[in-house]
This record gives C-alpha cells, structure tokens and sequence, in this order.
C-alpha cells in the first residue's frame, strides 16, 4: 500500500509539473505574437531609410538576432543590384536596442546629406566604414561598433555629431 501511495504521489508531481509546463507555454503564445507585432513595426518605421521592405525586415530581425545582415540595393537604370551582407557588431539587441541604433544610424547620414542610403552605406553607418557623400568621402565610426566596446548611446549620438533628445528621437546636432 505505501507503494502505491508513493507512485500515485509521483506520477501526480508529474502531471503538475506538465500541466505546470504547458500553461507556461501557452502565456509565452502571445508575447511571441506581440514580439512579431513590435519587430514588424519597427521595420515599418525604417523601410524607406533601408529601401525596401525586405531590407528593412532584414536589418530588424539581423539586429534582433545577432544573425547575418543582408541587404539589397536596386539597380540603377540597366545596371545590376548589390548586395551588403555583414554581422552586427554588437550581437543581439533588445527592442529598444535596435530602434536606438537604426535612429542613430539614419540621423548619421542624414548629417552627412545622405537621405536614401545604398547596403554598403547602412553597413558602414552601423559597423564601422567609409562612404561617400555628396560632398566626398567620409569616415563612420559605425554604431553598433561604438556600441561593441560599451559606449552608451549619449556618448555614441556625440561621436555622431547627432543629439538625442530626452524622447528618444533623434535628430542632426545644432553644430556638429
């Protein structure tokens, strides 16, 4: 008898830690869906600055990820699109993460007078590069490569020459 009331007592710690198990599953169901929702939105914001949807999504979930960025800029009139592929510097990134250094990134060329960025340039801006702008080459210090060796986004917005204002936007510095 106290056999059988050690394994009823064990096989009932078993359906608790299941049932324990699946409901804990089950409440994770919609944060993935608002991570979806969240990851879908911030890509949304940042596809004209990337050129495309598909760029923007790419840029997102790389950033996200910590996973291989690649990125496509159409071809111009006859000519043949490129491609930009590159690691993050900075591994994965939080939300929050991501959205600062997309809005860093895209105030930096906006500085340097470059609106609509090809894969090379938002690979330069975000780890590191040079570029050329309309009024010559310049040198990025990257982001996300400010971000690898611990700078805080204040001090990586200052590096920029952008400012960051106390909402989180960001936009080009008064004076550089």
């Amino acid at each position: 008898m106290k056999k059988h009331s050690q394994l009823f007592s064990s096989l009932g710690m078993a359906v608790v830690l299941c049932m324990s198990c699946f409901f804990a599953s089950a409440t994770d169901l919609p944060s993935a869906a608002s991570g979806d929702q969240e990851s879908t939105a911030l890509a949304d914001t940042y596809t004209d600055f990337a050129g495309s949807s598909g760029n923007a999504h790419a840029l997102v979930d790389g950033l996200l990820a910590g996973s291989r960025i690649t990125l496509v800029t159409p071809a111009a009139s006859g000519g043949r699109s490129t491609r930009s592929s590159f690691l993050p510097k900075t591994g994965k990134l939080g939300y929050a993460n991501a959205r600062m250094a997309l809005a860093l990134a895209q105030a930096a060329l906006a500085k340097a007078q470059i609106t609509r960025p090809t894969a090379a340039q938002i690979e330069a801006v975000l780890n590191g590069g040079a570029i050329m702008a309309p009024y010559g080459p310049a040198q990025m210090p990257g982001v996300l490569a400010l971000r690898s060796q611990g700078q805080v986004w204040g001090n990586i917005s200052k590096a920029l020459g952008v400012k960051l204002p106390a909402d989180g936007n960001v936009a080009a510095a008064d004076h550089p």
